[in-house]
């Protein structure tokens, strides 16, 4: 019970998760040897980090549907439509057909080069890169103590987001609750026609847990806060600052480098006018976490690869373009790129080294202590 309660303790803070989140995602490239790196960090961090929760347990199902996706891109970036190819290596030729009308009346098939299929799958792979991202944040993050931590203004939509991402290892969770249930009741399942007695009750019982979480929302008050005054103006100057981020945000992906002062002149109105709606009496919050050495580890190095991947898009450097026309050639690799990404790594082997905080250390003597008395 106690290395049971020991390893409880020897978590990472809850607001560590989200900066590695991001460096993860700013990691992520067009190069599939960096993004098959990214990968490996990504599992390696999920096996020595994850939590003993259903949610943190889904992290395969994330690794399979990724799986699925690289083929299903890869398959379908090489069947040409409406008879365009690129690429000089031919591998073969598919007879040409024509769908229907409601489908776009396009031709499909033609000439299938080896540089289509290299890059759909490079494709897919940073498709999986990803997902795998977002997989290990939701293995390893605790959803519900970032969800204490959200800011008032931001709090709906953290509650949203905790919701949008517990919803498939929930929905696993029935799934298989229900598969053990039919079972006892003597229901085999041998092929896709049996999964009926599978389907329904999961279907029948959607509306029935909607309704059970609105119900205790309720009851806890959710939701019931002051109205502020000139709430009207408030919110037609939220909109306003939104349309103003939303528009940096297009001017600035499109090249012109002054949208990025008006999407940040945007997100500072939307912020703020978000504070005041917002604004209400102060309240509480309990919460049981301790930042750290092994945290700050973490952050600091999540920082790091944060900024110098966003320096290396910015500067288009360190090997991230791959492109596979006009000739398939070996995707680059720079070592020191590739060096500056197992920075990702850094939450797992501080697990696997053990480095533990003044806190933990005085838990493991209380505990040591206690079983000494015992």
């Amino acid at each position: 019970m106690h290395d049971h309660q020991l390893s409880a303790k020897n978590s990472f803070h809850s607001l560590v998760w989200p900066l590695w989140l991001a460096a993860g995602l700013t990691a992520i490239s067009w190069n599939p040897l960096l993004n098959v790196l990214i990968i490996a960090q990504a599992v390696l961090v999920v096996i020595t980090c994850h939590t003993e929760s259903p949610v943190g347990r889904a992290f395969g199902l994330f690794v399979r549907w990724g799986a699925a996706l690289v083929v299903l891109r890869t398959v379908l970036a090489g069947v040409p439509v409406g008879g365009i190819s690129y690429g000089s290596t031919m591998l073969f030729t598919l007879p040409q057909l024509q769908l229907p009308i409601w489908l776009g009346g396009l031709h499909v098939g033609g000439t299938v080069t080896l540089e289509m299929i290299l890059g759909g799958f490079v494709g897919g792979i940073r498709l999986w890169t990803l997902i795998l991202i977002f997989g290990a944040f939701n293995a390893v993050a605790d959803h519900y103590g970032l969800l204490r931590r959200t800011p008032r203004m931001l709090f709906h939509a953290g509650l949203a987001t905790t919701i949008a991402l517990t919803f498939v290892p929930q929905v696993i969770l029935q799934l298989q609750a229900i598969r053990d249930a039919q079972r006892v009741r003597g229901h085999r399942f041998r092929s896709w026609r049996d999964g009926l007695p599978l389907i329904v009750p999961l279907l029948a019982g959607g509306p029935e847990r909607s309704i059970q979480l609105a119900e205790a929302m309720d009851s806890r008050g959710y939701g019931r806060t002051a109205e502020p005054r000139g709430k009207l103006t408030i919110e037609i100057g939220l909109i306003f600052g939104a349309a103003l981020l939303a528009i940096g945000l297009y001017l600035g992906l499109t090249g012109d480098r002054r949208g990025w002062i008006g999407a940040a002149a945007g997100a500072g109105l939307a912020i703020t006018l978000m504070h005041r709606l917002a604004a209400g009496p102060p309240r509480s919050r309990y919460t049981r976490e301790y930042w750290q050495r092994r945290d700050t580890l973490v952050a600091l190095a999540s920082v790091v690869l944060l900024l110098a991947m966003a320096a290396l898009h910015w500067l288009r450097l360190g090997g991230l373009l791959y492109i596979t026309q006009p000739r398939v050639s070996l995707p680059p690799f720079e070592p020191a790129t590739g060096v500056l990404l197992l920075l990702l790594s850094v939450p797992a082997l501080i697990q696997l080294v053990g480095l533990e905080g003044a806190h933990e250390r005085q838990q493991r003597v209380q505990h040591s202590t206690v079983a000494d008395r015992t």
